[in-house]
């Protein structure tokens, strides 16, 4: 289903928006609340460290405006994601913003008089309101990092600029940009979409391949001056961040929050070099496989093998990952069949919708999750990402809100389980002693493959792309469009070895990753999977499902590696990465012996 038309869309397959506010007056109404509070919030300044009481009073406060505020924000951003050519949702989405880096700018003095506050105090005053332990932990580790009450403050007055940056990127990606038009399968010439080019990934049709891509990547680079000058403000915001608050440089800073050594990112991009031999291997068998006398990117993601039935309806999506999801237990199950039941999922692709698909929460409401579904088995498996996404915020929302916010180096994981158990699942229903169970196994092991390349191969190529721009720019070199694009080229040959064929577009393919905007995130698609696929292979290979939920109900109360820990998995250390690629390494000997 595509439509310009939401109405024409059953509510069933659309966000229920009065979940959050029953009308744009209620929302209004909640907004001067949130400012009452900020206002009242206000009044705490310069008491924070005075006293116990003016303490756990000026947090609990602060955490139900901040509730609230949050609430707020989301309904005005949801609704523009719907739509983000509307201009009244545009108007409703940058008022709300401005609250937020008002109130940002208001409250900023509360870090700062925590700093201040002696350890051992402030440890002690908090020793009984457990939801804030944690916190006091994270501010006295953060101290060194916590600049004056004014310089926060000025850095919340800066945050609307930089922020910015990222909207500005949005609205061209979303609703300016125009992509041009391609020739389908059936002859015939159509838009090409955000939607439609995933889709067309998978075509049979090399011709058609190529075009999407070359139309696609050329419509980016027709604004690659504008985007390098985007991208480039982005980085030097980040920079700007990491030189005020004293870090060591933009991704010691990124990493501070989780309490996490660098070495957990720059390990991984070793190891995955390391082992680019068995990625040059797997593509090698698929040019065979596909018949080509070279191998081009856009044939490195279309399917080896067909496999009957590949277009699914939402409802037939929905009943495979429920069905297959059943290992993670009754209480998963029944939560799951709530999340999809209707109203909490936005489905489909329409005109100015955000692209792409994403999981959020409303503490206190429910999760919601934003898809753009048109039928393919990676949309499948999208949602089975999403709803995993929204049930550890559903389980995370048991906690004080205070510790609600699960750590974002945890924030891939919970997704990429279910991912993983649907995936594991399907594989071990075929039955390859038969042509048609051999054929759908190669398919799924062709399909595993290709989710272990495009999440730790692909993932750590952009991190790598990532820290390599930061250092640029805190070496003083300039991020221009040609650097950008000389530098990910570079990056493109190494991952995707000497045999395959780079064309010339595909220098521009890192123009169109809106994940750079939010620096340093993507390493977390790797290192999540690689913690993923071990939980997985203990929950189906008969382990307790308990620890793994208590680690989706634990939230922020913990730092994450901790968090992880109680489901046995260390990812401070490099056995999940390298076990991850070991099974990659043995699903492509497998595909080599089902293609014989």
């Amino acid at each position: 289903m595509n439509t310009s038309d939401r109405n024409k869309i059953p509510e069933k397959y659309r966000w229920r928006m009065t979940d959050i506010y029953e009308s744009d007056a209620a929302w209004e109404t909640a907004l001067g609340e949130v400012q009452d509070k900020a206002r009242e919030l206000a009044d705490y300044r310069g008491m924070l460290g005075k006293s116990r009481e003016s303490l756990v009073g000026g947090l609990r406060l602060a955490d139900d405006m901040s509730r609230q505020l949050e609430q707020v924000y989301l309904y005005a951003k949801m609704y523009q994601d719907l739509n983000n050519a509307d201009p009244a949702r545009q108007a409703m989405q940058d008022r709300a913003l401005g609250v937020v880096f008002d109130i940002q700018e208001s409250t900023a003095f509360i870090t700062p008089e925590l700093s201040e506050v002696e350890p051992d105090t402030l440890r002690s005053w908090v020793s009984d309101v457990p939801e804030y332990v944690h916190m006091a932990d994270n501010i006295i580790r953060s101290r060194e990092h916590v600049l004056s009450a004014r310089e926060e403050q000025l850095m919340a007055m800066a945050a609307p600029a930089i922020e910015s940056i990222d909207s500005a990127f949005s609205m061209l990606e979303s609703v300016d940009m125009k992509l041009g038009e391609i020739t389908d399968e059936s002859g015939q010439s159509v838009p090409l979409t955000h939607g439609l080019f995933g889709k067309l990934r998978d075509c049979r049709d090399r011709g058609v391949r190529a075009e999407a891509f070359a139309v696609m990547h050329g419509a980016f680079a027709d604004m690659g001056n504008t985007i390098a000058a985007l991208y480039s403000g982005s980085v030097r915001a980040d920079l700007f961040r990491a030189k005020a608050r004293g870090y060591r440089d933009c991704l010691d800073n990124a990493l501070f929050s989780d309490n996490l050594p660098r070495s957990v990112y720059t390990e991984l991009i070793s190891a995955v070099r390391s082992r680019l031999g068995t990625n040059h291997r797997y593509l090698e068998l698929r040019r065979k496989c596909l018949n080509v006398e070279k191998l081009h990117i856009y044939d490195t993601y279309v399917p080896i093998v067909d496999m009957p039935n590949s277009e699914y309806s939402y409802e037939q999506a929905c009943e495979m990952v429920c069905r297959n999801l059943t290992p993670l237990g009754e209480e998963y199950s029944k939560d799951l069949n709530r999340l999809l039941a209707g109203g909490w999922v936005d489905v489909y692709e329409t005109a100015g919708k955000t692209t792409g698909a994403y999981a959020t929460g409303i503490y206190g409401v429910h999760p919601f999750m934003l898809l753009n579904f048109v039928g393919q088995l990676g949309d499948v498996f999208t949602l089975a990402h999403e709803a995993g996404h929204c049930l550890h915020t559903w389980y995370s929302d048991t906690q004080a809100y205070s510790n609600k916010d699960y750590p974002i180096f945890l924030a891939e994981i919970a997704s990429t389980v279910n991912e993983n158990i649907l995936m594991r699942r399907l594989i071990a229903e075929c039955d390859a002693a038969t042509p048609d169970g051999k054929r759908k196994k190669a398919y799924l092991v062709n399909r595993f493959l290709e989710e272990i390349k495009g999440t730790v191969f692909r993932q750590t190529m952009f991190a790598e792309f990532e820290l390599k721009t930061h250092e640029m720019a805190e070496n003083g070199q300039p991020l221009t469009a040609e650097s950008l694009c000389d530098l990910y080229e570079g990056l493109l040959r190494d991952y995707f070895g000497a045999d395959v064929e780079i064309d010339d577009y595909m220098r521009w393919e890192w123009a169109r990753i809106p994940h750079f905007y939010n620096a340093f995130y993507v390493f977390q698609y790797a290192t999540g999977f690689s913690a993923a696929a071990a939980i997985s292979r203990q929950i189906l290979g008969g382990g307790e499902v308990e620890p793994y939920l208590q680690f989706l109900r634990a939230g922020g109360s913990d730092y994450p590696a901790d968090t992880l820990r109680r489901t046995g998995v260390d990812l401070t250390t490099p056995v999940p990465v390298n076990d991850a690629l070991d099974e990659f390494d043995a699903l492509v000997d497998e595909l080599e012996t089902l293609m014989r």
